[in-house]
């Protein structure tokens, strides 16, 4: 998996039951719970979920996995970066590495969800080139939840 990488990071291929991918998945559900309590979709994880971990100086601090959806089509899930490491282009890393590995794997489009209050989320991707689309299930009819997508 390439990415350009910044000094001290290294990305690794992870099962999803990966214990630093389930400490940080937690994590995360915890900031978005705080952050949209009841209104948050709670979306059990698919077993197909390819994770990948981000380790700075040799600590897990971020993920991201990419689910198959149908032919062509992936789901970014779970993007996340420990509060401890934001600011640095760690979430650009990670997204770079998914898309590299949805072409890998002959993905052509890739889509997600993030929330209406992740303003930091939304320019990441939209600064990338996602686009929004309409909601899909689970979240077509989850308030809080914007859909983006990208051809790649």
């Amino acid at each position: 998996m390439t990415a350009e990488l910044i000094e001290g990071t290294e990305l690794r291929s992870v099962p999803g039951t990966d214990p630093a991918v389930l400490a940080l998945t937690t994590a995360q559900q915890a900031e978005l719970a705080a952050m949209y309590g009841e209104d948050q979709p709670l979306v059990a994880l698919h077993p197909d979920i390819a994770f990948t971990l981000l380790l700075l100086d040799g600590t897990p601090v971020g993920c991201v996995g990419l689910q198959p959806v149908s032919p062509g089509l992936g789901e970014i899930k779970r993007m996340y970066v420990d509060p401890s490491a934001r600011g640095w282009g760690l979430s650009r890393v990670l997204l770079k590495a998914v898309e590299t590995q949805a072409r890998a794997t002959g993905l052509t489009r890739l889509r997600l969800e993030t929330g209406t209050h992740q303003t930091e989320a939304i320019a990441l991707y939209t600064n990338h080139g996602y686009t929004p689309t309409p909601p899909y299930p689970p979240f077509d009819t989850e308030p809080a939840s914007l859909c983006y997508a990208k051809d790649l």
